[in-house]
């Protein structure tokens, strides 16, 4: 049928038998067809081209509506495919925290569930849970506010329902860890453990004293060997605290103690 336009606008003017002729149609075909046409106008025995003058819109609607999945998509499977996706926006310290909080703590309380059966009252007996495990309320909200982000994801990526939707809220004050100073007697004793046991261990002490910079900034070397580093010391500084009695003491606290 677009002959048949281009013969029309050609002509301006014309009958049927023109159209017939020139387009070598079928005169009923081309009758219904200039009775049809948007672009052609009856004129007494006659019919006319008319142009027609296309406006472009300026915007449009966008459906944004996501059909949801209603995946079986696994905690543990849901848990690895976000610090995937995340590995690729965040820097790597954040990833590494992120990393442990899932692996710690999320990972190991819902593991036989499904993300799409998660719970508000499932996230009140996670807190609960974590709180009786002396995590601390700091950490508590930290690892809340991680998991909120993983299933809003899923959520809005249409793999589960919006059926548990919740906000991490602080309602009271959370106060700081107070940063426990070493005494001499307990800088001699421990010094007296990693020259005995752990001395690679001993300069990095004295610098992180002296420098009051933590760990990750005195350590030299590229990332994967700092990485690599990082979890020996904090292996070995374990069974030092262990051994001196300082449970809830954290190597870069050193930053904070002097020699005497």
């Amino acid at each position: 049928m677009d002959k048949i336009l281009k013969v029309a606008k050609r002509l301006k003017t014309f009958t049927l038998e023109d159209i017939v002729m020139f387009c070598e149609i079928d005169p009923t075909i081309a009758e219904r067809f200039l009775q049809r046409s948007e672009n052609i106008k009856p004129v007494g025995n006659k019919f006319e081209y008319v142009e027609l003058v296309k406006t472009e819109e300026k915007f449009k609607i966008v459906d944004k509506n996501i059909e949801c999945k209603n995946s079986d998509i696994t905690v543990i499977q849901a848990c690895e495919l976000f610090l995937k996706i995340k590995q690729q926006t965040i820097s790597e310290m954040s990833y590494q925290a992120y990393k442990t909080f899932v692996y710690s703590k999320i990972i190991p309380y819902f593991k036989e569930l499904l993300l799409k059966n998660i719970t508000v009252q499932d996230m009140q007996d996670f807190k609960k849970h974590m709180q009786e495990n002396k995590v601390s309320e700091p950490r508590i909200k930290n690892i809340l506010t991680l998991l909120n982000q993983i299933i809003k994801h899923f959520q809005n990526e249409g793999y589960i329902e919006k059926t548990c939707t919740f906000e991490v809220k602080r309602i009271a004050k959370i106060p700081k860890r107070e940063k426990p100073v070493l005494t001499s007697e307990q800088l001699a004793q421990l010094f007296k453990i990693t020259n005995k046991k752990y001395p690679y261990l001993t300069p990095i002490i004295q610098n992180l004293i002296i420098l009051k910079q933590p760990l990750n900034t005195i350590l030299t070397g590229n990332e994967q060997q700092k990485k690599s580093l990082k979890r020996k010391i904090r292996k070995d500084f374990y069974k030092i605290k262990q051994e001196l009695g300082l449970t809830n003491y954290m190597i870069d606290d050193l930053r904070f103690s002097n020699f005497v």
